[in-house]
């Protein structure tokens, strides 16, 4: 995960498996792996999956004696050419 200025860019790697005709994608600052028939819905797995983990983590119990804070993040898919 990288962040400039106030744009964070979360790593996610798509690849396509030639012997199963799949896709499959890896987030792997946040340690999530999946997989898809099509590149589309690999595409809205991922998303799916980085919103279920990082909502998740907002659920853990803090101790008592740390200071929570939340940060907003707004999804959006970015094109990079490789």
């Amino acid at each position: 995960m990288s962040v400039k200025g106030s744009i964070m860019n979360l790593r996610i790697e798509y690849y396509y498996d030639p012997e199963s005709h799949g896709w499959s994608f890896r987030v792997p600052s946040l340690g999530i792996i999946g997989g898809a028939d099509t590149r589309e819905e690999a595409e809205k797995q991922v998303m799916d999956a980085i919103d279920f983990t990082l909502e998740c983590e907002n659920e853990q119990p803090a101790p008592p004696h740390v200071e929570v804070r939340y940060l907003q993040l707004t999804p959006q898919h970015v094109s990079v050419a490789s």
